[in-house]
């Protein structure tokens, strides 16, 4: 029904609602309290338990957080929080879905393609000594200690959130995801069970095309690099209901300070239960709508 409205609805009408909708929400943000600088740092050491040596996924949207200071202030807060032994990490989209960034064939250059996941992610991917990897549609940046080793292979599976990526790579140093002005909702590491289980999982996430798309890397070389690309109309789904229903206040937890939101998860143990789940139980985060038939 909802892609049956999208394709009805009149594109001046469409653009109006996005309009109305981003008003609303920068009204309401507006209204919150605001955030110090001093405030937000204690969240994340105190609330969202980062700590020295963390490996820490950041999702964030910092139009949905009311704060006094400097946008760019919390990279050398996060960078500060995990120390020398630490690592951050950002999702760096493209403004396109994946299939549309493929299909269009325009050559993703590490260095210079822009990310359209938010402010905070694309002051990351120019912050100094940042590695990006290099994959044309769900790359990430890192920065710290293990940056290199964590971006390193993402190119090397067709599957973008496969043990070669970043998103995975997380767990081997028991890594946390966190949300800053996002609940929940806002979680790439679960499609890290997609990829893990492939042709196993109960949901047919990909087109079946496998792209070959043109990289420049760092040095200025054409890679070609294979990948699939998800088929949006499987990606409608409840993630936080899912979460609420099926897994534990310790593994993922939301922080709401006066509206404000955050969260932690532990990565490790949410893929265990994610993975249990899917391949023992046949429960997914996808609608059973979208499973297999013979699932």
């Amino acid at each position: 029904m909802q892609e049956f409205l999208k394709r009805i609805t009149p594109d001046y009408l469409k653009k109006y609602i996005r309009t109305y909708r981003a008003n609303q929400k920068k009204k309401y943000t507006e209204s919150l309290p605001k955030l110090t600088q001093d405030e937000v740092y204690s969240i994340l050491k105190d609330k969202a338990e980062l700590k020295k040596g963390d490996v820490a996924f950041i999702h964030s949207s910092v139009d949905h957080l009311n704060i006094d200071f400097p946008f760019y202030n919390i990279i050398p807060m996060l960078i500060d929080i995990v120390g020398e032994e630490g690592t951050i990490l950002f999702p760096t989209y493209p403004k396109l879905t994946s299939y549309k960034f493929l299909k269009s064939g325009q050559i993703f250059d590490v260095r210079r393609t822009p990310t359209f996941t938010g402010l905070i992610n694309e002051f990351a991917r120019r912050y100094k000594g940042a590695v990006r990897s290099l994959h044309p549609t769900k790359s990430c940046v890192a920065i710290g200690k293990y940056a290199e080793d964590l971006t390193n292979t993402h190119q090397n599976s067709p599957y973008p959130y496969s043990d070669q990526s970043p998103y995975f790579k997380i767990t081997h140093y028991n890594g946390k995801i966190i949300g800053i002005g996002v609940d929940r909702t806002f979680i790439s590491f679960v499609h890290c069970i997609d990829d893990a289980l492939k042709e196993k999982f109960p949901v047919k996430v990909y087109h079946d095309e496998l792209f070959t798309a043109n990289c420049k890397d760092y040095s200025g070389n054409i890679v070609e690099v294979q990948t699939f690309a998800h088929n949006m109309e499987m990606m409608y789904f409840d993630l936080p209901a899912f979460i609420n229903k099926y897994i534990s206040n310790e593994i993922v937890k939301d922080i709401n300070i006066n509206g404000n939101k955050f969260y932690r998860a532990f990565s490790k143990p949410l893929f265990d239960e994610m993975f249990r789940l899917a391949s023992e139980e046949n429960i997914t985060f996808y609608p059973k709508k979208f499973y297999r038939k013979n699932q």
